[in-house]
């Protein structure tokens, strides 16, 4: 390839000019760049990330990759050795010449016939990938030693997963073994009194397994929510707490949403404003929807009203789609929640606009006997940015992003007259920090907020104008679980990357806390050593960017000198945010010397709604961009090299990780792609949860919106040969969010056929649901994990030459 870069006399080669014309090398797939007088003294030198990109441009120009860069702010030298698989790569998968056109834009796809999953050429296919992979990863050292580790960390670690307080006591989730198991404690008695049993659990349903445990207003019921083989099969079970029994009520197809709301129910109050429950609201499958078309299994979907004792046949749809011309829903829209409280005469219903990416709220009176539809009025538009409401009597609060970056919390008394966002009054204003949630309760409105890298608790008295600091015993994460069902008070946890979670119950506005006495279930032993630390990185552009940062000074990572292995992870969708929490698997991973962080890039809702929204359809690059500048941050202070590093992605995250290596393939030892959705175009005919990604990435009934998909979708971003690093893709075959595994079968093609280098692309299909590899089990963590060591040069985790046929 003859290469000539031609520039304006007297320009200067700037970082980001540089990285701008990085991007449109890789966004366009152009494979051409003029390379000629480009004298040292044009480029400005002094920034590491100038000579990062000069070396991807050369690599880019075939200019041979050995020049001694590793890395901004990298000493030569540090690249790390890694040991080949020695395994010859599988047979490439033919190609054919599909070319989609949509609005005007060409769409090769050389691998849609791997779509027809029953045609014999791609069970082939299917069959050499599981091959293969089963044989790379027979070829990592030391699994056995490493799953012995993860046991070890796992059944040490808490088990204790949730408290929830009601009149009763409290009932009580703890993870013994895979699956979460239930109890109950009365608040006079210490003890704990096992309810059910994740065995229990299972042999109830096809081995299922417990989501969530809703307990009834006054404590006596527990709604069970289950899933079988992954996300299928999901299901509700009645318990009563006080005896343990099961009810025979059971709602076999209860529909799994994706908006924050999967598996709940809202338990309906008695007539008399008192906190007996004998009924719930629900949300239900279309008939039929589990036979029909995949992309459709969501859709039309809607809430009911069952009593206890009763047969669902009896059951009464309240809300949702088709049920009452007041609220008109989409087929894609979800009927996500009708909520209600005691001593309120009103209820809430709230649905999600897919396509929009938003809520939109109605108001309804209960009716005589709850026997009838109600009459819903709306509350508040999806341009109203509002979202968690909570009834207390008469009063509604929300919390609201509509001209408040870092949220507010608005609130209105319902009357006759309701008109759809009118009435409304601030209770409390934006703050510095970002509101994340809040709860209201019969002594106060409570809050969280974050601000400087944690998450505080903070107490609004009820008829007071000043919110008031909440100071616990320790700093950290603080996570405000749902409306505790005691109606005094409320129930958080406090955690952060280096500690477990601890208990407390606050009450009087937050001038009395108490630690609740409970066996947290740990037998970890903490290290003194571990640092947990936060930087701020700067982006393509300048952004600075939140980065968190975990690892053991008393490790090889404590050195600094750039050779400890670097996991890092990013989501940068939907306005979520990462908080620092307790985890085993980066416990077990700092132990072992490695460094692990996390990238608030720009798509989250770290630091508010501008935050989200910098990072959304055409804008979507820049979730990328802040990842990477996050590693040569880390890369400059030493925290690691390139080539020691390993990115992983989770979900929507995924394409973070499925970007970055395509675009700076000489930072990374190895990517991490799990259960995401490669080809976002093909993903909108296919896929049931495809619609909510719109208003994230753009729409496929536009032009704007094809092109802003595509560049968000690694499939239509590899270019025609590049050196990759290693590549580890993971699917599920009961994930609720996909209709077909192939989409990322179909990637894993298009990568094998494009890399240049001998790194392995890896495809695991596991059974299970939305969750990411690790998480499976500890032979699946130990895999991933020597895999990762082996690919980032970690030295006793090289496997031996293979002996020569």
């Amino acid at each position: 390839m003859t290469c000539t870069f031609h520039r304006s006399s007297g320009d200067t080669l700037t970082p980001a000019r540089m990285s701008r014309l990085v991007r449109a090398l890789y966004h366009t797939g152009n494979r051409t760049l003029h390379w000629g007088s480009v004298h040292r003294s044009s480029v400005d030198w002094r920034h590491g990330s100038a000579v990062l990109v000069a070396a991807l441009l050369m690599t880019a120009c075939g200019v041979s990759r050995n020049v001694g860069v590793a890395g901004a702010g990298s000493p030569t030298g540090l690249r790390p050795a890694i040991s080949p698989a020695g395994l010859d790569a599988p047979p490439l998968a033919r190609t054919s010449a599909h070319v989609d056109t949509v609005h005007g834009v060409a769409l090769p796809d050389p691998y849609r016939w791997l779509e027809d999953t029953a045609s014999i050429d791609a069970r082939a296919w299917v069959a050499s990938e599981e091959r293969f992979a089963a044989a790379v990863l027979a070829r990592a050292v030391g699994r056995d030693s490493l799953t012995a580790v993860y046991e070890r960390a796992l059944r040490d670690a808490p088990t204790l997963g949730r408290v929830t307080d009601t009149p009763r006591g409290l009932v009580i989730t703890r993870w013994i073994g895979d699956s979460p198991s239930l109890f109950t404690r009365a608040h006079d008695v210490p003890s704990e009194r096992p309810l059910r049993s994740a065995a229990e659990i299972a042999a109830s349903g096809e081995g299922a397994s417990m989501r969530v445990a809703v307990p009834s207003w006054d404590g006596r019921f527990l709604a069970i929510g289950t899933t079988q083989r992954g996300d299928a099969g999901a299901a509700i079970a009645i318990v009563d707490a006080t005896t343990g029994a099961a009810w025979p009520d059971r709602i076999p197809d209860l529909l799994t949403t994706t908006s924050g709301t999967r598996y709940q129910v809202t338990w309906l109050p008695g007539e008399r404003s008192d906190t007996s429950s004998t009924a719930f609201f629900y949300p239900r499958l279309w008939p039929g929807a589990l036979s029909g078309a995949t992309a459709d299994r969501l859709s039309r979907g809607r809430q009911f009203l069952h009593r206890l004792g009763s047969p669902q046949s009896s059951d009464i749809a309240v809300f949702g789609f088709g049920v009452t011309p007041a609220v008109a829903i989409e087929p894609e829209d979800l009927a996500t929640r009708v909520h209600a409280v005691p001593g309120s005469r009103w209820l809430i219903g709230t649905v999600f606009r897919s396509r929009q990416n938003g809520t939109e709220h109605f108001a309804a009176r209960r009716t005589p006997g709850d026997s009838t539809v109600p009459a819903w009025v709306s509350l508040l538009s999806v341009a109203d940015r509002a979202g968690h409401p909570q009834l207390r009597g008469d009063t509604v609060w929300v919390l609201s992003r509509r001209s408040a970056d870092r949220a507010q919390i608005l609130r209105r008394v319902l009357g006759d007259a309701l008109q759809a966002s009118t009435g409304w009054s601030t209770a409390v204003a934006e703050r510095r920090g970002v509101i994340t949630t809040f709860s209201v309760q019969d002594d106060a409105l409570y809050l969280t907020e974050r601000d400087a890298g944690a998450v505080h608790l903070r107490a609004l008295p009820h008829g007071d104008s000043r919110v008031r600091d909440v100071p616990l015993p320790v700093t950290g994460t603080v996570t405000l679980w749902p409306r505790s069902q005691a109606g005094d008070g409320v129930v958080v946890s406090v955690e952060s990357w280096a500690t477990p979670p601890r208990w407390f119950r606050v009450r009087d506005a937050g001038s009395r806390i108490e630690e609740l006495t409970i066996d947290d279930g740990s037998r970890t032993k903490l290290s003194s050593t571990l640092v947990s630390d936060r930087l701020e990185a700067r982006s393509s552009d300048g952004t600075l960017v939140p980065v968190s940062l975990v690892y053991d000074a008393a490790t090889a990572a404590g050195k600094r000198d750039g050779t400890a292995p670097l996991l890092i992870e990013a989501y940068g969708g939907f306005g979520v945010a990462t908080d620092p929490t307790f985890d085993p698997y980066i416990q077990v991973w700092t132990s072992l010397g490695g460094v692990y962080a996390y990238a608030h890039v720009r798509g989250g809702g770290e630091l508010g709604d501008v935050w989200h929204h910098a990072a959304t359809r055409e804008a979507k690059q820049r979730s990328v961009d802040d990842v990477i500048g996050a590693i040569d941050a880390l890369i400059a202070r030493r925290f690691t090299s390139a080539g020691r590093v390993a990115i992983q992605g989770i979900s929507f995250g995924a394409i973070v990780s499925g970007l970055a290596p395509l675009q700076r393939p000489d930072l990374f030892g190895v990517a991490l792609y799990d259960v995401g959705g490669p080809d976002e175009i093909r993903a909108a005919a296919l896929d049931p949860s495809a619609a909510r990604n719109i208003a994230e990435i753009g729409d496929v009934d536009t032009p704007a919106g094809i092109r802003s998909l595509r560049a968000a979708s690694p499939y239509h971003m590899v270019p025609t040969r590049i050196a990759l690093p290693a590549m580890l893709l993971h699917s599920a075959n009961d994930d609720y969010n996909f209709g077909t595994e192939m989409l990322v079968g179909k990637h894993v093609a298009r990568l094998q056929a494009a890399n240049s280098g001998n790194r392995p692309v890896v495809w695991v299909r596991a059974a299970g649901g939305h969750r990411w590899l690790q998480s499976l089990s500890p032979q699946w963590a130990a895999t991933v994990t020597s895999f990762l060591f082996w690919q980032t040069g970690v030295p006793g985790y090289q496997p031996p030459a293979q002996p020569k046929p």
